[in-house]
């Protein structure tokens, strides 16, 4: 090859280079749904394969637990099955009544005369799961209560509030066994709402996610501060923080080490209060109590389902005689597993929206051509 021709081959070569880098940027560039303006911005490197194991029957984590009465076998099953066709399988511990609990094997402080007793039946069942979480020596397990429902999209919620919690915590080497990490305490990713702390100023924001509700469907409980939603509209952002307060534990996660510590702080010891409201104290730190490591979503990718009928069944905690009827309802769940039960089970390809016309996501949701969207780390 001549000289002339091996400077020509030279500028074919570079143009194509530059012509591939340019499609490949702009590309990119036409995929982000990045707020415009926003400098502070970057994007978790965490790249799926290592995250393949939330796609697994424990949802990434090395186990899954339900806690429910025997006798609420309406829940049992409808909870089982929902698990089932959305891909994980769960456990089932024992639920307490009040009859089971002894005044002499109450922590320190702890009085049944002073507390609605099927409060304390309520803790002491958290706490039996939760020694369950260590004498298996499960390093990480996540627990249900037995009236939760999530969205079908759970894996792919949970995939991306895995990048969120790495980006928050500056990770950037990932266990594929341990999808999660092991470096917290809990993940309060179910109940009626949780929040961060006042003065905080990092979070991991999920635009334009079509499995978050509506803001006037969301909890009023906790949630982002003013200061975030000015910058993502909480009517389609999802947000990942770090909580410091949260309220109900229908669906938490719980590590080895963050299960010694709450036993230590709610069966050596004794807060006097139900066991969500001391979960919350400890995510805080609240008073002279050691603040354990507490990350959540808002709002919560798993929440309370009731079935259609009468009050008086929704809840075996608090005795109720309520007779007033409602609809069936999945609290700020968009496409809820319960609600889509017969479409799942029947191998169909789409499912519905709770909402309908009154959210921006779409009405009917084809899970196959469906991509969950990409997050951000705000600083």
């Amino acid at each position: 090859m001549n000289f002339k021709h091996h400077r020509a081959f030279q500028i074919v070569v570079a143009a194509f280079f530059t012509g591939f880098l340019l499609f490949v940027f702009s590309r990119s560039t036409e995929q982000s749904n990045w707020p415009h303006g926003l400098s502070h911005l970057s994007r978790n490197t965490v790249d799926d394969s290592v995250l393949a194991h939330i796609q697994n029957q424990t949802l990434g984590f090395e186990h899954v637990y339900a806690i429910g009465f025997k006798e609420r076998t309406d829940k049992r099953d409808f909870l089982t099955l929902a698990a089932s066709v959305t891909g994980f399988n769960v456990e089932w511990k024992e639920g307490v009544k009040p009859d089971d609990l002894l005044q002499k094997a109450m922590p320190n402080g702890a009085n049944l005369n002073d507390t609605e007793p099927s409060i304390i039946a309520a803790w002491r069942a958290h706490m039996n799961t939760l020694i369950s979480v260590i004498e298996n020596g499960y390093s990480t397990a996540l627990i249900f209560e037995d009236d939760a429902d999530w969205d079908v999209n759970i894996k792919s919620q949970l995939r991306e509030f895995a990048r969120g919690l790495h980006a928050l915590q500056e990770r950037d080497k990932v266990s594929k066994e341990a999808p999660y990490g092991t470096d917290w305490d809990v993940l309060w990713i179910g109940g009626c709402g949780a929040g961060p702390d006042q003065n905080q100023t990092r979070f991991y924001a999920i635009p334009d996610d079509p499995t978050n509700p509506p803001a006037r469907a969301q909890s009023t409980l906790g949630g982002p501060l003013e200061s975030w939603t000015e910058q993502f509209p909480q009517d389609s952002t999802r947000f990942i923080f770090k909580a410091d307060s949260g309220i109900c534990t229908i669906g938490y996660a719980i590590t080895r080490k963050g299960a010694q510590k709450i036993l230590a702080a709610l069966a050596i010891d004794h807060l006097g209060q139900p066991f969500d409201n001391s979960l919350s104290t400890l995510c805080g730190g609240v008073g002279d109590r050691r603040r354990i490591e507490c990350y959540a979503p808002f709002p919560q990718l798993v929440n309370t389902h009731r079935r259609a009928g009468s009050s008086s069944r929704d809840s075996q905690i608090v005795a109720n005689s309520d007779e007033t009827w409602h609809d069936e309802e999945s609290f700020a769940i968009v496409y809820s597993a319960k609600r889509n039960i017969h479409r799942l089970v029947a191998g169909e390809e789409t499912v519905y929206s709770q909402y309908g016309e009154m959210s921006w996501s779409q009405e009917e949701l084809s899970m196959k051509q469906f991509t969950y969207p990409e997050g951000h780390l705000v600083t």
